[in-house]
């Protein structure tokens, strides 16, 4: 998703590799860029924009020793997180 702050001005100034970076920059009004949704809602000064532009898919891996497999806290927490991975989903 693609988000900006009101005062954006337009000119494109900068260009980052890196995601905090670029949540920073677009919060000093630097520009624009691609920040996930959870980074960005909290900030009420940030304003999404190009809502019908697609993000590039991600993969994700939650790792953990294979002795802790069974582990009630390794299997409540992957449940949570696929279940908010399946909420997500549009």
């Amino acid at each position: 998703m693609f988000f900006v702050r009101t005062s954006f001005s337009g000119k494109p100034a900068l260009t980052i590799n890196n995601l905090y970076g670029t949540f920073r920059a677009i919060e000093a009004a630097i520009g624009i860029g691609a920040l996930p949704a959870f980074m960005a809602d909290e900030r009420a000064q940030l304003v999404r924009i190009l809502t019908k532009v697609e993000a590039p898919k991600a993969e994700a891996y939650f790792v953990y020793p294979a002795e802790l497999r069974d582990s009630a806290r390794i299997v409540v927490f992957r449940d949570f997180l696929l279940r908010k991975i399946a909420e997500t989903r549009f």
